[in-house]
């Protein structure tokens, strides 16, 4: 079973690049559902409220920020039965320093949309 913290490499939808996404909730007990959010090569334009460097995840090896403007609420079985077909690919788990580092930074970027800070709040209730 996913839970926060775990890493999944795939693409964004519309596009064919894979990108690692993480969970930043557990799957909600009555709705089935987590929030996830990708992460993305560090641009002049991009969102600086979390920079992932080389270390902080075995993935990263360069500036790395986190998109939460595309922050997503998704059901996890679904997530599951697409690593179970091999579609989307398992990474190794964040530190749960790094975890707490993009959680804290969900809350203060000016770029997550309110429902997405409004839903992880009250996932960590």
């Amino acid at each position: 079973m996913l839970k926060a913290g775990d890493a999944l490499l795939l693409p964004k939808p519309g596009q064919n690049t894979a990108h690692l996404w993480v969970l930043l909730t557990d799957s909600h007990p009555q709705k089935g559902d987590v929030l996830i959010v990708n992460l993305t090569t560090q641009r002049p334009h991009s969102d600086t409220t979390v920079i992932l460097q080389p270390g902080d995840h075995r993935f990263v090896d360069h500036p790395t920020v986190v998109n939460y403007a595309d922050a997503r609420v998704v059901k996890s079985d679904l997530l599951e039965s697409y690593v179970k077909l091999g579609t989307y690919l398992p990474q190794p788990a964040l530190d749960l320093s790094v975890l707490r580092r993009i959680q804290d930074g969900l809350l203060s970027s000016a770029f997550t949309p309110n429902k997405i800070e409004k839903y992880f709040r009250a996932q960590m209730i």
